[in-house]
């Protein structure tokens, strides 16, 4: 995740920088994984992504 498309895959909100209604809420946005279960990680940025993409969707921008 990152804000430059030439360096990063995902934008802040984990939606594909090439394909504006693609958003990748599970562990592929991760580029490695510690010991702890990342669970509650992966739960809280899908939350985050799905406000993201109702906020976009009401606005027309999806």
């Amino acid at each position: 995740m990152g804000i430059d498309p030439t360096t990063s895959v995902l934008n802040r909100w984990s939606q594909a920088h090439d394909v504006p209604n693609l958003f990748v809420t599970d562990g592929a946005q991760m580029s490695s994984s510690a010991c702890q279960n990342p669970s509650l990680t992966y739960m809280a940025l899908t939350a985050r992504a799905c406000d993201y993409a109702v906020g976009q969707l009401r606005a027309g921008a999806l």
